[in-house]
């Protein structure tokens, strides 16, 4: 098969991925929710990256992600303020989430550091700096003959 034929292929295979992809994705974001929210109202959504809490109290927690900040009903077990968590909650339309289930993300800023270590490792050098140019000394100019 030729070249450009394969990669044509690939390209429409690839473009067809990605149509499927966004248009039968059953995720519901919490973004979508809060765009929505009557269409959302009882749905079950997880929201899971990089939320973080940001204060608790014993019924509740707050909790924020993406630029949202959002109250979640439901006891925070052993979260405390700074914790990563994912949970698992239903979405209300007053735009309140009743929590299900929550999952501390123990470990998680110790992961961020330790991904930054490769990059630290694998970072390109400063360059040397050039040596310095010698210039050629000046020659005489060619003498030009026209042609006849």
């Amino acid at each position: 098969m030729p070249r450009p034929l394969r990669i044509g292929l690939l390209a429409i295979i690839l473009a067809v991925l990605i149509w499927y992809g966004h248009s039968a994705n059953p995720a519901v974001t919490l973004r979508d929710c809060l765009a929505e929210p009557a269409r959302f109202d009882g749905q079950r959504i997880t929201v899971a990256t990089e939320v973080t809490v940001v204060q608790t109290w014993p019924d509740s927690l707050l909790i924020h992600q993406a630029g949202l900040t959002m109250k979640v009903s439901g006891p925070p077990g052993k979260a405390r303020p700074g914790d990563y968590v994912s949970l698992v909650a239903r979405f209300r339309t007053s735009g309140r989430l009743e929590l299900e289930a929550l999952h501390p993300a123990r470990g998680r800023r110790a992961k961020i550091i330790w991904s930054i270590l490769p990059l630290l490792l694998l970072a390109p050098r400063p360059l040397p700096p050039p040596p310095k140019l010698r210039l050629l000394p000046r020659s005489k100019p060619f003498p030009f003959r026209p042609a006849a």
